[in-house]
């Protein structure tokens, strides 16, 4: 019996096969996650402009605030522990993941061909990726756990297929969430816009409250596996319908 149980634990590691299991992540670990971020108080301590981690599904998660940003001359928050969520995301999923590593303008908010968007547009090239979730966060005010923002009220960014919204609303289930509540990943220089309407890849803008990006082991851990349980929901399920 135990040879059985090692060989069928040796084929779930060979085929990276994932399970819903829940998973608290010790505030240490979470922390180390954080680090590379928070060094320099919050600027990064990359040469890098960004790291990128490949996956094995067809899912990207963009994080391009994990440091603090240059917006219109003046230097804006980090969306912490959103580092850290993307990374543990990629380990848990499977998913490919792109964040940026030292502050260098605002990737949010731009119309112009950085080098992080054009490490985006080889990896779904490359890659190719079905869905792109840019994460971001949102203050601990807000009535909402997640925000899902998908353009519009008419889900622009989703390219026609709204299958993806009411997969992740099933996934999520009666969790508190919201839709476009706060911010719609919908301005001509979002990250959100461009891998949509450049690149041609659905794409959401994942907003976490702050009350679920700390180094509180609960807090952090329910939000994680809530989204590890998500993006395995969708992983093989992300599609081109064939009338597209």
């Amino acid at each position: 019996m135990v040879k059985i149980k090692t060989s069928m634990l040796t084929i779930m590691n060979i085929f990276n096969l994932k399970t819903n299991s829940n998973k608290l992540y010790s505030t240490e670990y979470i922390k180390k996650q954080e680090e590379q971020f928070i060094c320099n108080n919050y600027f990064g301590n990359s040469k890098n402009d960004y790291e990128y981690k490949s996956g094995n599904i067809p899912i990207l998660i963009s994080a391009p605030h994990t440091v603090k940003q240059w917006r219109n001359e003046k230097c804006k928050k980090a969306d912490i522990y959103t580092g850290a969520l993307a990374k543990t995301l990629h380990r848990s999923t499977g998913a490919h993941v792109i964040y940026k590593a030292r502050t260098n303008g605002d990737e949010n908010c731009t119309t112009r061909e950085t080098e992080y968007r054009k490490k985006i547009k080889e990896i779904v090239k490359k890659k190719g990726i079905k869905l792109i979730i840019d994460l971001h966060g949102i203050a601990s005010d807000k009535d909402s756990d997640i925000d899902i923002g998908t353009g519009n009220s008419s889900n622009i960014n989703l390219l026609g297929q709204d299958y993806i919204l009411s997969l992740i609303e099933s996934s999520l289930g009666k969790n508190n969430y919201t839709v476009n509540k706060y911010f719609t990943g919908g301005k001509t220089y979002t990250i959100s816009t461009y891998c949509a309407s450049k690149l041609g890849v659905p794409t959401l803008q994942l907003e976490i409250n702050k009350k679920y990006r700390s180094s509180n082991s609960k807090n952090f851990s329910y939000m994680a596996n809530k989204l590890t349980a998500m993006i395995n929901d969708l992983s093989n399920k992300v599609y081109t319908p064939e009338d597209k």
